[in-house]
């Protein structure tokens, strides 16, 4: 009986030991079962980042709930009306203002697509650049203009010391010629009282007479060489009325006729005067009259692009001193592919208007509209294998300095530029044109982000031509003239409503706790 009991003693200990991890098995499992949370044991663990996790609400039970007890990420998942979720993004004004988002009104009307060819600006021959020239061998004792300055016609542009040996023989033998018509005169009026009371025959008289006219003749025929050689009409009645050899010369800039000509108004009151005087016009061996057009005196203004001469330097006659330029009127020389000849002379047979467009800064493009053909080239590039054309370009003043009593001037447009020309092909009536920034683009879908208060609604459109400028969309009602759509910025409210359908940024991301 005692080694019983002894033998159980022994068995206690292990026995109690399984017993207990048993009974520890079997509660682990039923820990891990839904069973301990049906029969209220616990309770189920609530996620504090979720406002409502654990709750079961009905229909309409949030609608009890105060706004203001939200933050913004407790409207997650709620549509605001209005507005469909993926296909409206919220803009800040700050957001607007970096986006440079420019908004316009949807309008409906014709679409003209265009083919594009390289031009650039270019002179115009003939027309823009006028030479100033050297009337007479003198030297350049003062010089009023300077290079880049803005002049009007009839401004004196240099001031000209005579060394011309020719032009100085021309006024000695006006001023000696002047002096023997003076002698002449005198001795025709004494010969004149003499004759009439028979002391001196008449024979002797009309001699006299016939001298006068000669110097008379050659009086004329200096004056004309005078004002050949560039001298002003009042130059030479300052000769003929002091009887003092001219010693300077001012060289005005040109005047401009209607008929885009250069005339001299001195040589043409002389010229005008001679025609009316049949003897000074055989003395002066001037052709006979002809039906001369009148000239009416536009108001030219010209930019001094280059300055040749010095002051105290010696010039030639006909040498060049300076060069004025014209930038008011420009032409654009395009050049046409052999498949755009067609096209081409379409548009200058039908005086169609053409369009050029500039990228400026920002890549913001400029266009220049109701441009037309002025001629077309009638040779090929050999290189190029390009057909030029010319098409009109009015310029304007884009910057004007005053310094002192020079003006200084910056034209719009400029020999050399580069620009595309745009020729009209083809027409679309009824169509939405937007430009080609306020279209957004995701494979073959095609957006128009429309103003809808602070948001913009990404609505599908259907583009039934394109160029580089601008958009043709279908009036199908998507869109509707009088809404307000973004014109600008496309691309990145794409990319932003991208991003927004990508879900919230995890706050934790990146920590370890």
């Amino acid at each position: 009986m005692s080694t019983l009991k002894a033998w159980l003693v022994r068995l206690r200990g292990p026995v109690l030991t399984v017993l207990a991890m048993a009974v520890a098995i079997v509660i682990g499992a039923f820990a891990f079962t839904d069973y301990p949370q049906q029969l209220g044991l616990v309770t189920a663990s609530v996620d504090e980042s979720d406002p409502h996790a654990g709750h079961d609400h009905g229909p309409g039970e949030h609608d009890d709930h105060d706004e203001d007890g939200h933050d913004e990420d407790g409207h997650a998942g709620h549509d605001h009306e209005g507005h469909e979720a993926g296909q409206s993004i919220e803009l800040s004004q700050q957001a607007r203002a970096n986006l440079r988002l420019k908004t316009e009104a949807v309008t409906v009307g014709p679409y003209t697509s265009y083919i594009e060819v390289p031009g650039m600006v270019t002179r115009w021959p003939g027309e823009t650049h006028v030479s100033i020239t050297s009337p007479l061998t003198g030297v350049i004792n003062a010089i009023n203009i300077s290079r880049g300055e803005m002049i009007k016609s009839g401004e004196p542009l240099f001031t000209l010391r005579l060394t011309h040996q020719d032009l100085v023989n021309t006024q000695e033998d006006f001023l000696s010629q002047l002096g023997q018509l003076d002698v002449e005169e005198r001795e025709i009026q004494r010969l004149t009282s003499a004759s009439r009371s028979g002391a001196i025959a008449g024979k002797t008289r009309i001699t006299r007479e016939y001298e006068r006219d000669k110097l008379q003749a050659k009086v004329r025929a200096a004056k004309q060489s005078m004002l050949l050689h560039g001298l002003s009409e009042d130059q030479i009645a300052s000769i003929e009325r002091t009887r003092t050899l001219v010693r300077e010369v001012v060289v005005t800039a040109p005047l401009i006729h209607e008929d885009d000509s250069l005339h001299h108004d001195a040589l043409e009151e002389a010229a005008n005067r001679v025609a009316g005087n049949p003897a000074a016009r055989l003395a002066a061996m001037q052709p006979p009259p002809m039906s001369r057009p009148s000239h009416n005196h536009i108001d030219a203004e010209f930019l001094v692009t280059e300055l040749n001469v010095r002051r105290g330097e010696s010039v030639d006659a006909g040498q060049q001193m300076a060069q004025l330029s014209n930038y008011s009127r420009l032409l654009i020389e395009g050049q046409a592919y052999q498949r755009d000849a067609s096209l081409l002379r379409k548009a200058a047979d039908s005086g169609a208007e053409l369009q050029a467009t500039m990228t400026g800064a920002g890549d913001e493009v400029e266009t220049i509209t109701g441009l037309n053909v002025v001629y077309i080239g009638n040779e090929v590039g050999t290189e190029s294998r390009s057909l030029p054309f010319y098409v009109g370009l009015t310029n304007e003043i884009e910057r004007s300095e005053q310094r002192g009593d020079k003006r200084y001037v910056s034209w719009r447009y400029k020999p050399g530029q580069r620009l595309t020309v745009r020729l009209p092909q083809s027409q679309v009536d009824d169509a939405i044109v937007v430009p080609k920034d306020a279209v957004a683009e995701e494979g073959p879908e095609r957006f128009l982000f429309v103003e809808n208060g602070n948001h913009f609604d990404r609505v599908p459109v259907e583009v039934i031509a394109s160029d580089s400028v601008n958009v043709a969309i279908k009036n199908d009602g998507q869109v509707w003239p009088g809404q307000t759509i973004a014109v600008s910025g496309a691309h990145q409210l794409q990319m932003a409503m991208k991003n927004q359908a990508g879900g919230a940024i995890d706050p934790h991301a990146g920590h370890n706790h």
